[in-house]
């Protein structure tokens, strides 16, 4: 039987820097002796120094970008403070006078007069609205109220039935709902349009008027009354006799229109 040569392959070692045969027997006998464990050992020991060095460089690193950011800023506010000064003495500033009851610009000799909105001073000595000084130098300008922030977004909403209706928009909380308050609330409920003998008569709430007077605590119209007693629900009615189904649905429906009459006088001022 022909036998034929076979060529057994090579590995190579990192630690080592060498080639050896790819046995087990090869690498185990390898990996035992002196020279194999003292290369891994020297390899662990340069990962641990280069690891540390990167460290040390970062923070080294971090600490300039600190003392940069740091200069930085000082710089930054001795610029501002520079550049104010200039201004202040370029423009000079509005100091209120106590003996004059004006306010007065030193630097550039001028007296303001914050009610009439007027300045005195010059060559010849006047009372004028055009004074010669730089216009940015002017009391009006140099003492420019601060801009109002926009209302939120939710402020602005036009819906008026919730919470988040437009700023400014008076309420009337009717029970735990909000209703929007009439533009006639705060003259008192007495003042509204009487009609067909009730005041507020249109929303069906308010009093009776009689001899072109009115009192808080008047009955309610007699256009109410009306309609309870057709509903059977005032005594009085028809006679007969209803079951407890009927009871319970008038009792609901009454409770029912007492809430919605509460909310319309709320939104009225009438209560």
């Amino acid at each position: 039987m022909t036998e034929f040569w076979v060529s057994q392959s090579n590995k190579w070692c990192e630690y080592c820097k060498c080639w050896l045969k790819d046995t087990a027997q090869s690498w185990a006998v390898h990996e035992r002796g002196t020279g194999h464990q003292e290369n891994v050992a020297r390899k662990l020991r340069e990962m641990r120094q280069k690891q540390d060095r990167d460290k040390r460089d970062e923070e080294q690193l971090a600490a300039a970008m600190d003392r940069v950011e740091q200069e930085a800023q000082r710089q930054y506010k001795a610029d501002r403070k520079a550049e104010e000064e200039a201004v202040k003495a370029r423009l000079g500033e509005w100091v209120f006078n106590v003996e004059a009851g004006y306010y007065y610009n030193a630097v550039h000799r001028w007296y303001y007069d914050t009610k009439t909105r007027m300045y005195y001073g010059g060559n010849p000595v006047e009372w004028t609205d055009k004074p010669t000084m730089p216009h940015e130098a002017r009391y009006e300008v140099m003492n420019k109220p601060p801009p109002v922030p926009a209302a939120p977004a939710a402020a602005r909403c036009s819906s008026g039935s919730g919470p988040a209706a437009v700023a400014g928009q008076k309420y009337a909380v009717a029970g735990s709902r909000v209703v929007n308050k009439h533009p006639l609330s705060e003259v008192g409920g007495y003042q509204l349009h009487s009609i067909q003998g009730t005041i507020g008569g249109a929303k069906g709430v308010g009093h009776a008027s009689r001899g072109g007077s009115s009192s808080a605590g008047a009955a309610a119209g007699t256009a109410a009354d009306a309609k309870r007693k057709r509903d059977g629900s005032a005594a009085g009615g028809s006679g007969k006799e209803l079951s407890k189904e009927d009871r319970e649905f008038l009792a609901r429906r009454e409770a029912a229109r007492q809430r919605v009459q509460q909310r319309t006088a709320a939104s009225f001022g009438l209560t």
